[in-house]
């Protein structure tokens, strides 16, 4: 058994263990608090600040906070921390039923446990994670006010992209950006030929670049960052985080983070490959909470040129790893191009011999400039009805990729065969093992989102996902200059009567793990399931 020596009393900690054990219970008196716990933290090692916490503590909740240090219940047996999100399912739930904990003592035990982590930047203290701060850390200079940086997001392009601060309120998270160009050449490629994006230049090599520094500080600065929430997404969408010009800054930006102690999701989604060394440093990250987005749905190399051959031993090498989750991409899925049986049978065939646990559907964006493009490579075009913005996946092709699904795995049990979702943000709670709700709310329309192959297991976290409460909410709405706006919270969702753009909602649905709608929306719903 690891010991941790208790930190030496400090003043203010003298001072709390005087008031005594409603210290913890008193919301009033929790910054001082946590203030008081977090003089104890070491990001390597954050069981000191819970070995001060039991001096606080009644007998039972001292017991529960025993169990936390001499279990190291705040990391897996891997060596890796326990995301600050997976800590109710994964730490205080067990703890709550083995010590029959009350209600005040299971959230004062969540409290503690958060002093057990860093929060770095402008928003997140232990007692209030979703705020912003009235004091930052010291010797923290944002690069911007937070009303600056909020509008530079309200200038973004259609899907979010911020290219004059570089980190962008995406679908899929947050993405953080440290150039703009990507040499691989996808034909359909929506940033191709610097149509669509301000600031591309027409450019297939990457340019613009920051630091690693320099991107993570703007970060760190952004109100619509929260510490250990909101999912990152490096080059999400301007370029690939694995490209050999880029690797040395994915990778700087990653050990940074890592240092921070911050245990984020962050998403790299590749058509590119890593060597086995730099797999080996992906898996030496202990706080961030890495998934690797591996995309192949056989498309033709004249349409998608990287490599086949070298991407698939990649996903094969990568699916491997105990520390790195790993999501197969079947996208972009092109109508007429890369559906025939054959394609999609070989698809199929392909992850199942890889392995691949997590398995994301994908259709394909497709606007005017790539029409022009593709004609004039010569490349044969995609069948369908493209809506601007929208990736088109009929229901017909679903239909013959589920079936095919169906025939390769058909020797394979139900309930040990691959998840397979529509969804980014479904896969991503899947394979880190259904400890959260899907972080977008998608399972507000079930029939829409949940209907190819989602685990029990998961459908059952979405279904109990917790409503917030109002503090919470009127904290986010704050972040996004929507303070005082009216809201309804039910148990299905949270509706917002303002007309919220969708990179605002997005912002409210990762912080809450719960489904938000503005009025109008909540009203089309209800309006739908009553004609269903």
């Amino acid at each position: 058994m690891t010991t941790h020596a208790t930190p030496p009393t400090t003043a203010a900690m003298a001072r709390l263990i005087d008031v005594g054990p409603q210290v913890l219970h008193d919301r009033g008196l929790r910054p001082d608090a946590a203030q008081a716990l977090q003089s104890a933290l070491d990001i390597a090692d954050p069981y000191p600040v819970v070995t001060t916490a039991r001096r606080l503590c009644d007998a039972v909740l001292e017991l529960a906070l025993a169990d936390v240090v001499d279990q190291r219940l705040l990391h897996e047996v891997t060596g890796r921390r326990i995301p600050l999100q997976e800590l109710p399912s994964r730490t205080l739930r067990p703890l709550t039923a083995r010590h029959r904990l009350r209600p005040e003592q299971v959230d004062a035990l969540h409290f503690v446990l958060r002093c057990t982590f860093a929060y770095p930047g402008i928003v997140g203290t232990p007692d209030a994670p979703l705020s912003l701060k009235t004091t930052l850390p010291d010797g923290f200079q944002p690069v911007a006010t937070p009303q600056e940086i909020a509008a530079t997001q309200a200038m973004a392009g259609p899907d979010g992209l911020n290219t004059s601060y570089m980190v962008s309120q995406m679908k899929g998270g947050v993405s953080v950006d440290f150039g703009i160009g990507c040499p691989l050449m996808c034909a359909y490629c929506y940033r191709r030929e610097g149509d669509t994006v301000d600031g591309y230049l027409g450019s297939w090599e990457p340019t613009g670049f920051l630091t690693a520094d320099q991107a993570v500080e703007r970060l760190l600065a952004h109100p619509w960052f929260t510490p250990h929430v909101t999912p990152i997404g490096l080059h999400m969408s301007t370029s690939e985080a694995f490209l050999p010009k880029l690797w040395p800054r994915t990778w700087a930006a990653l050990q940074l983070l890592d240092r921070l102690g911050l245990t984020n999701r962050v998403s790299c989604i590749t058509k590119y490959t890593l060597s086995d060394e730099q797999i080996a440093c992906l898996e030496s990250l202990v706080n961030v909470d890495l998934d690797v987005n591996v995309c192949y749905a056989a498309m033709p190399e004249a349409i998608e040129p990287p490599n086949r051959k070298r991407r698939l031993d990649f996903l094969r090498r990568i699916l491997t790893s105990d520390r790195i989750n790993t999501l197969a991409y079947y996208r972009p899925i092109a109508e007429g191009i890369n559906t025939t049986d054959a394609h999609l049978r070989h698809v199929w065939e392909t992850f199942r011999e890889a392995g691949a646990r997590t398995i994301v559907l994908g259709g394909l964006k497709f606007g005017d400039d790539h029409v022009h493009s593709f004609m004039s490579y010569g490349l044969p075009l995609p069948s369908g009805s493209f809506t601007p913005g929208k990736k088109l996946l009929t229901g017909a092709t679903e239909k013959r990729i589920m079936t095919a699904f169906d025939e390769v795995y058909a020797d394979v049990p139900a309930n040990e065969r691959p998840a397979v979702l529509k969804r980014s943000s479904c896969g991503r709670s899947v394979e880190r093992g259904s400890h959260i709700p899907d972080y977008n709310g998608h399972y507000d329309l079930p029939r829409t989102n949940c209907r190819l192959h989602c685990p029990t297991s998961q459908h059952d976290v979405c279904a109990v996902s917790q409503s917030p409460d109002e503090e919470t909410v009127r904290q986010l709405l704050a972040r996004i200059d929507r303070e005082g706006t009216p809201v309804d919270i039910t148990p299905s969702t949270v509706v917002v009567h303002a007309d919220l753009s969708p990179f605002e909602r997005t912002f409210l649905r990762q912080n809450l793990l719960h489904p938000v709608h503005t009025a109008r929306q909540a009203a089309e719903l209800v309006a739908g399931r009553l004609s269903a």
